[in-house]
């Protein structure tokens, strides 16, 4: 190992080590040389008590300076090495402190001042880019905000197949399979063998001078069929023979199936048909070769089959009107949009409406027309003499979800609704009634009674589906790093920059410290980083049932309870969620072997091994700040300016929020020492193994 790389402290130690070693040697000799001049065997035991006594009271000597030496040098020089270096690189904005480095004379004030200047020139620096690169921020959020709402599905992938952009609509295609990722392959979400097919026409010069080519695609497990285009960032040259290039998707499934349907519809017809018409132009032939003459048998086989033939007639009228629904071009609604529509339109014409959905739902129908349906009704009902209007939408057994418009009055004759329904309506298209309006959609509505004097109709949705949890605010984003689009072709691990690996940062809460005595995950919670930031629209937040109850001292550490996690997910289908989520990532954890012991001992319920490459940022600080710090994850925080909200610290989510934030920090710091590469960060993390296990390194029961 060269000498470079020892640790300071390390260096004085074998400096003082070396001293004292020298001074004792040279009092024996002195002792000895002394002892042979004098001729006298008798004085050899003076000598040796003299030597003795020397010998430790030049080490005692040498180890209290080398102590006061470590304490009040050593340390506090390895101390300022660490802040300067986070100040530098890690963008802490805190003033040194002065006492760190009190016994180093000018050292410490010099320090001072320049990561005094530093943070100015920093800040002015940061100033005058702000200030010229507003206008582009500006119109970098409007292009994402249309990209994001485009209705196809757009991701932008590198040569190497791997995404640097996606939009909102590709991340609802594709997450059937797996949720989407920067700097994940997209061969994980689609079938390799049509898009390597595609991009290697188009590098060869296929799709004209535009680069587009046409292909269809399946998702990896064939739930979905999308059609797709291809198209070439720029034509290949010597430089870059493999270009970027973009897939516009749009998930033709169900026009699959609507097209597979109709085909099956007008076979039935035709095979249907064609023996009953043969049968009519065979006794129609038999009844003229009769010369006019009555055949009792000739009628019967002609009613017979006249009655068959409008039989099987008005059956496939009535298959073709249940299906005929779904060709209307229709779109997902959320219940709480459409309750706010109807409302906001009523009360352009003061009447009052209380609209609610028991549950958050998104209804596939023609919002305008249900809507201009349901306000149509209403009006009517209130020049009868209705009032106290409700709107309720609920989730349905028979239906997806029901809409029932409710109010005090009278109840609705059947007769009088249908003449309503026969009355036109401005909907943006001609002849459309409200009749019109429930055949597309397949439905009907009826009126009942309600409870005590209140009356109710209802209309049935048949498409509607409960929405998942959201943590966000509900919009759909675009999600991009550009930078991706250069990289080069990935090394073996060991060798792979830091900087050109993905992470996944996450955190546990469990019901205790101890899972071999059955404590289990209560919550887990992880971020990506690609590119040395977090990217804030990938993320997995998810409480888990623990299969037992969690004691009241864990609860008051992480405040979740028995009653939130009663109807959460297991373990099992969380911990696939978060295997799924970390595919191709180095796991990043505070403490790492602690949690992924939990991990661990559920890999046959969730159905994957977690064989991720791990990172620590109990080792990554040790290396950073030395092993004699403290290196809890309020301490680092601390020394790097990441602000823990109080509210958010043993939360899931929290802390995986400050743990990536300073990962990202140490990961700059570490990469400044010399540590490049995957391979460098694990050996100086070995040497601190006595901090930790190495979570690395598994047994498999």
């Amino acid at each position: 190992m060269k000498l470079e790389h020892w640790s300071l402290r390390l260096r004085v130690f074998l400096f003082f080590a070396f001293l004292a070693v020298v001074a004792i040697s040279g009092e024996a000799v002195g002792l000895y040389l002394g002892f042979t001049r004098m001729d006298d065997p008798a004085a050899l035991g003076g000598f040796v008590f003299a030597g003795v006594i020397a010998g430790f009271a030049t080490l005692a000597v040498v180890a209290w300076v080398w102590f006061l030496f470590d304490e009040h040098v050593a340390r506090p020089i390895q101390r300022l090495a660490g802040a300067l270096l986070a100040r530098a690189h890690a963008d802490v904005e805190e003033a040194l402190d002065a006492k760190t480095a009190r016994y180093l004379g000018d050292l410490a004030p010099a320090a001072q001042a320049v990561t005094a200047n530093l943070a100015a020139t920093r800040n002015k620096l940061a100033e005058t880019v702000a200030q010229e690169t507003t206008r582009l921020v500006e119109e970098k959020q409007k292009l994402t905000a249309l990209s994001a709402e485009m209705p196809h599905g757009v991701v932008l992938l590198s040569g190497l197949h791997k995404i640097a952009f996606y939009n909102g609509a590709a991340a609802e295609l594709l997450s059937a399979d797996h949720p989407p990722g920067l700097d994940h392959s997209i061969f994980d979400l689609l079938r390799a063998r049509p898009i390597l097919s595609a991009y290697a026409r188009l590098c060869a010069g296929e799709g004209g001078d535009g680069h587009v080519l046409p292909l269809t695609v399946a998702t990896v497990h064939g739930a979905e069929v999308l059609s797709a285009r291809m198209r070439l960032m720029h034509a290949p040259d010597e430089g870059d023979i493999s270009p970027p290039y973009v897939l516009t998707l749009d998930d033709v499934t169900a026009d699959l199936a609507l097209h597979a349907e109709r085909e099956r519809l007008l076979s039935r017809l035709f095979d249907r048909l064609r023996p009953s018409l043969t049968a009519l132009r065979t006794a129609l032939a038999a009844r003229m070769e009769e010369n006019g003459q009555d055949d009792p048998r000739l009628d019967t086989a002609l009613t017979s089959e006249i009655e068959r033939l409008t039989d099987e007639v008005a059956a496939l009228d009535a298959e073709y009107e249940a299906h005929k629904s779904d060709w209307w071009p229709m779109a997902q609604v959320r219940a709480s949009e459409l309750c706010d529509a109807l409302t906001a339109q009523l009360a352009e014409e003061d009447i009052a409406l209380a609209a609610d959905t028991t549950d958050p739902m998104a209804l596939t129908l023609d919002a305008v027309q249900i809507v201009a349906l349901l306000a149509h009704i209403v009006r009517r009902l209130s020049a009868e003499g209705a009032r106290a209007f409700s709107f309720l939408i609920s989730r349905d057994e028979d239906a997806g979800a029901m809409l029932a418009l409710g109010w005090s009055g009278e109840p609705l004759s059947v007769d009088l609704l249908e003449n309503w329904l026969r009355e036109p309506l401005d909907v943006g298209l001609a002849d459309m009634s409200g009749r019109a309006i429930l055949r597309v959609h397949g439905t009907e509505a009826w009126p009942e009674f309600g409870r005590g004097s209140r009356a109710v109709l209802k209309l049935p949705i048949r498409e509607a589906r409960r929405l998942r949890r959201s943590f966000g605010d509900g919009r759909r984003t675009a999600t991009y790093d550009f930078d991706l689009l250069s990289r080069t072709p990935p090394k073996e691990l060991m060798d792979s920059p830091l900087s050109d690996l993905a992470y996944v940062v996450f955190d546990t809460e469990t019901t205790g410290l101890l899972p071999s005595q059955g404590d289990e995950i209560c919550q887990i919670a992880a971020l990506r980083v690609v590119n040395g930031k977090v990217v804030e629209t990938e993320s997995l937040d998810q409480l888990v049932n623990p299969g037992r109850a969690i004691p009241p001292s864990a609860t008051a550490v992480h405040h979740i309870t028995n009653e939130m996690v009663k109807d959460a997910p297991k373990i099992d289908v969380v911990g696939r969620q978060l295997h799924s989520f970390a595919r191709g990532a180095v796991l990043v954890a505070h403490n790492a072997p602690f949690d992924l012991e939990f991990l661990r001992r559920h890999e046959a319920g969730i159905g994957a091994k977690f064989t991720n490459p791990v990172l620590d940022t109990v080792l990554l600080s040790a290396i950073v700040f030395g092993q004699s710090e403290e290196h809890t994850l309020d301490a680092i925080s601390t020394r790097l300016g990441v602000k823990i909200p109080p509210e958010a610290r043993h939360t899931a989510m929290g802390d995986t929020i400050a743990t990536a934030e300073v990962f990202i920090k140490l990961l700059r710091m570490a990469e400044e020492k010399g540590i490049r590469t995957f391979g460098d960060a694990l050996t100086e993390m070995r040497k601190h193994k006595r901090l930790l296990q190495d979570a690395n390194e598994r047994t498999d029961a």
